[in-house]
C-alpha cells in the first residue's frame, strides 16, 4: 500500500481508476464492493501496486485530492497583495490621466507603487494567478501595467536577481507602456487586431514612453532601456529598431515575457472577462525563439504550479476540471468532465482548453 500524509483543506475529485497515476492522494477510504475489506485509507499516496490492487478488486472510481493546499480567500498574504494591487491600478489610472495632460511622469508615485508591488509579491509567491479572478474593468491599460510589473518582479525574483534590481524591474514594468498615454484612447481600446497604418502608430508607444521618462533625471538608464526595448525580440524581429539578443537590455527581456503572457490574457482574449493561462503559456513556448529562453522557461515552470485543479471551458463548449497538467502544452492537459470521464486533450486534435471558469 502507498504512503500516507495528512489531508488539508483541498478540493476532492472523483477519479476513474483507469486514469489514476502515482503521486495522487486518496481523499477517502476505498473498500471492496461488498465492504468486507479495506483496500486503502484516506490520505494514501497512490503507487503502481495500489493501482493494480484496485484493478484486481474491480474498483471503478475513487476520490482523490486536488493539489490545492490553501484557500486563497482567507490567506492574509493574498488579501494584502490584492489590496495593494487594487490600489496600484487606481494610482496608474490617475497617473496616466495626468501624463496625458501634462506630459510629466510622476516618478515618486510610480516608484512607491512599484515598491509596494515588490514587497507584497515577495511575500506571496503563489498569488499571481489570483489577479485574473478580479472583476473585468473597462480599460485594461492600467491593469496591464500593474500585471506586467508584478509578473516581471516575480520572474526577476525566481531568477535570483538582487532586491534592488527587482525593484527597478518592477518600476520598468509599471512604466513600460507609459508612452500609450500619448496615443488616442480610441486606438488603444479597439477590441480587434489593428490594420497596418494604425499598428504603426501603436508601435510608437515605446519611443514616446522613453522620451517621456527620459525627461526625469531620477529614472535610471536601465529602466529607460526597458521601456524602449520591451518589444524588441531576440531574433531581430521586434521594434522599434530590430535589436538582436546581445543588444537587448536584460530588464527588457524579462518585461517582454511578462508583457506577452498578460497581453494574451487581458487584451487579446476573444471572450470578454475570460482568461486562459493555458493558451498563453502555449504561446510563450511557441515564441521562445524570439524571447529570452531563461526568463521564459523559468516563468513557465513556476506557473505550472498554479494550473492544476482549475475548472475550465473547452473549445467544444464542455466544462470540466484540470486533473493532470501537460507541461509541454498546457492547453492539452487531462480534464475530468462533470460526468466523471477524463479527456486526454493531447490526443484530441480539435479540442483544447479555452478559458478558466471563474
Amino acid at each position: 500500500m502507498g504512503d500516507t500524509k495528512p489531508a488539508g483543506t483541498r478540493k476532492v475529485l472523483e477519479q476513474s481508476v483507469e486514469y489514476l497515476v502515482p503521486g495522487m492522494e486518496l481523499a477517502s477510504d476505498v473498500c471492496s464492493a461488498d465492504n468486507s475489506s479495506m483496500l486503502a485509507s484516506a490520505g494514501t499516496i497512490v503507487n503502481n501496486d495500489l493501482i493494480k490492487k484496485f484493478e484486481n478488486w474491480e474498483i471503478a472510481k475513487v476520490d482523490i485530492v486536488a493539489e490545492i493546499t490553501e484557500n486563497p480567500i482567507v490567506d492574509p498574504k493574498v488579501q494584502k497583495f490584492l489590496n495593494q494591487y487594487n490600489q496600484s491600478v487606481t494610482v496608474m489610472q490617475k497617473a496616466f490621466d495626468d501624463i496625458r495632460q501634462t506630459q510629466d511622469v510622476p516618478v515618486e508615485e510610480f516608484t512607491e507603487t512599484a515598491d509596494g508591488i515588490v514587497d507584497n509579491v515577495s511575500d506571496s509567491m503563489n498569488i499571481i494567478d489570483k489577479i485574473y479572478d478580479l472583476p473585468v474593468c473597462d480599460d485594461y491599460t492600467f491593469r496591464h501595467s500593474v500585471n506586467v510589473s508584478a509578473i516581471s518582479a516575480l520572474i526577476a525574483t525566481w531568477l535570483k536577481f538582487p532586491a534592488e534590481n527587482v525593484s527597478a524591474i518592477a518600476l520598468a514594468g509599471l512604466l513600460h507602456d507609459v508612452g500609450k498615454s500619448q496615443l488616442p484612447p480610441a486606438l488603444l481600446n479597439k477590441p480587434y487586431k489593428l490594420p497596418p497604418a494604425e499598428y504603426a502608430i501603436y508601435q510608437t508607444h515605446t519611443k514616446l514612453g522613453y522620451e517621456l521618462a527620459n525627461k526625469k533625471h531620477t529614472i535610471a538608464r536601465s529602466v529607460l532601456y526597458a521601456i524602449l526595448e520591451h518589444h524588441e525580440r531576440m531574433d531581430g524581429s521586434g521594434y522599434p529598431v530590430q535589436l538582436c539578443a546581445p543588444d537587448i537590455h536584460p530588464y527588457a527581456k524579462i518585461i517582454a515575457v511578462a508583457d506577452m503572457f498578460d497581453e494574451s490574457l487581458t487584451i487579446n482574449c476573444d471572450t470578454p472577462g475570460a482568461v486562459s493561462p493555458y493558451l498563453s503559456l502555449d504561446k510563450l513556448r511557441e515564441e521562445i525563439g524570439c524571447l529570452d529562453a531563461k526568463a521564459c522557461i523559468t516563468f513557465r515552470e513556476n506557473m505550472m504550479n498554479f494550473l492544476s485543479g482549475n475548472r475550465v471551458m473547452l473549445t467544444n463548449k464542455q466544462a470540466g476540471r484540470v486533473v493532470f497538467l501537460n507541461k509541454d502544452k498546457p492547453s492539452r492537459s487531462m480534464v475530468q468532465m462533470d460526468d466523471g470521464t477524463v479527456l486526454d486533450l493531447s490526443k484530441m486534435n480539435d479540442v483544447c482548453i479555452h478559458y478558466v471558469i471563474k
